[in-house]
């Protein structure tokens, strides 16, 4: 597991916390939740970045995360600092002065690549907007989140449409348009014209469904560039997989004569490198208020839907979201509860439950609460599921608040008759 440590970075005071499979930040506006994501996101991309190239960072720190995730300057001071820490390097940076250190862990021809994709809150935006592929007026994550978008629906079309859940509705990339299909009549709309609902969590099911299924099975042959980077790396990484008097015969991977004989243990290291390399292993999803504009009944299905995509493969997906929403978290509470209970109630029963596709044990599945800067876990260590949090407080406020001026209720219907 990667770990990830926060000071006084915008409004996060003090956060450590370890990232689990599947990992969800809650809390009020402004409180650091996208704050993380963004550190966890820029983290694991450069992490992937460092370790493809050889061993080398050559980006600058504030367009690849500054910039790129909307970050400012005010953000930081000189108390500032985060440390990323995964099983094969660590990633740290301190104060001002906007420079990286990476120090390795261990071999990293263990290194498995992963496919990292940030979806913004701003999501709207690739469904509202006309002829955005002419739209490239920035890089940030929202011109990223665009490129994915352009990717993963040209596999959508009328004989492949997407289901939304169970809204009664399709979605089809048709004539370099995008349109929604309502079941119930056959009736065709253009996205741009949906509610905000359909038109915020059309594109998260999208890349989400072809980043968990269709990006893989594929199994497209690297591009040009990717084939150069995959020999790029094992020439840089050469030196880095030879043990003992081998190395120094190398002098360079363009300088090996005829002489030269890799052992079997040094071949099977280069093998590895080049299979680890070569193609995509699983994605990294962090997903910014997946309930955005959607009903509570839909923000329930909505997890279920990504947990069952998240998990029921054999490829070790991560998630991480940020919410506002309690009815997430009640959505979540059912995946963690059933999971406890899978063994107790009969196959007949809860093959009727919404959620039983989504179980998820408690030990793959981490919650966490933002307040005043700081962080805490909020899964009670008996049951695992969602315990005390501050939704409730706000919950037992407006209940108070309620009964309070129930009982100077009078009704007016009785007092008449």
């Amino acid at each position: 597991m990667s770990r990830i440590t926060i000071k006084n970075i915008g409004p996060v005071t003090s956060v450590a916390l370890e990232l689990n499979r599947i990992n969800v930040i809650m809390g009020p506006q402004s409180s650091g939740k996208s704050t993380i994501a963004k550190i966890v996101s820029f983290c694991q991309w450069a992490e992937k970045r460092y370790i493809l190239d050889g061993n080398k960072f050559e980006y600058d720190f504030e367009e690849m995360f500054m910039e790129f995730h909307r970050i400012g300057d005010s953000y930081f001071s000189r108390d500032s600092a985060f440390i990323y820490e995964s099983d094969f390097l660590k990633i740290s940076q301190k104060g001002t002065n906007f420079k990286l250190k990476f120090e390795s862990k261990k071999r990293n021809a263990d290194f498995k690549k992963p496919k990292n994709i940030y979806i913004p809150a701003e999501r709207n935006f690739v469904s509202v907007i006309p002829n955005l592929g002419k739209y490239n007026e920035t890089n940030d994550n929202i011109m990223s989140f665009l490129y994915d978008w352009f990717d993963a629906k040209k596999n959508y079309n009328a004989v492949n449409p997407l289901p939304i859940l169970n809204l009664g509705v399709e979605y089809a990339f048709d004539k370099e348009v995008d349109q929604l299909t309502l079941l119930k009549n056959k009736k065709i709309l253009q996205l741009k014209d949906a509610s905000s609902g359909l038109q915020s969590v059309t594109p998260l099911l999208m890349l989400i469904h072809y980043l968990t299924h269709g990006f893989y099975e594929n199994s497209k042959s690297n591009s040009v560039y990717e084939r150069e980077e995959v020999v790029k790396t094992i020439i840089d990484n050469l030196n880095t997989q030879i043990d003992g008097p081998d190395r120094d015969a190398l002098n360079g991977f363009q300088d090996l004569n005829d002489n030269f004989v890799l052992t079997k243990e040094n071949t099977d290291r280069l093998l590895k490198l080049v299979r680890n390399r070569g193609r995509y292993f699983f994605t990294n999803f962090i997903i910014e208020e997946p309930e955005q504009n959607l009903f509570p009944s839909t923000q329930r299905d909505l997890i279920y839907h990504l947990f069952s995509l998240i998990l029921n493969t054999n490829r070790p997906h991560h998630l991480l979201i940020t919410t506002h929403s309690p009815f997430v978290l009640y959505a979540i509470n059912n995946c963690i509860m059933g999971k406890r209970i899978s063994n107790d109630m009969p196959p007949e029963e809860y093959n009727e439950l919404r959620s039983h596709m989504a179980w998820v044990d408690s030990h793959q599945i981490s919650v966490w609460q933002m307040q005043a800067g700081q962080i805490t876990s909020v899964l009670d260590e008996r049951t695992g599921t969602v315990t005390k949090h501050y939704f409730n407080e706000i919950m037992n406020e407006l209940l108070e608040e309620y009964y309070e001026m129930l009982n100077y209720f009078k009704d007016d219907r009785s007092t008449a008759s």
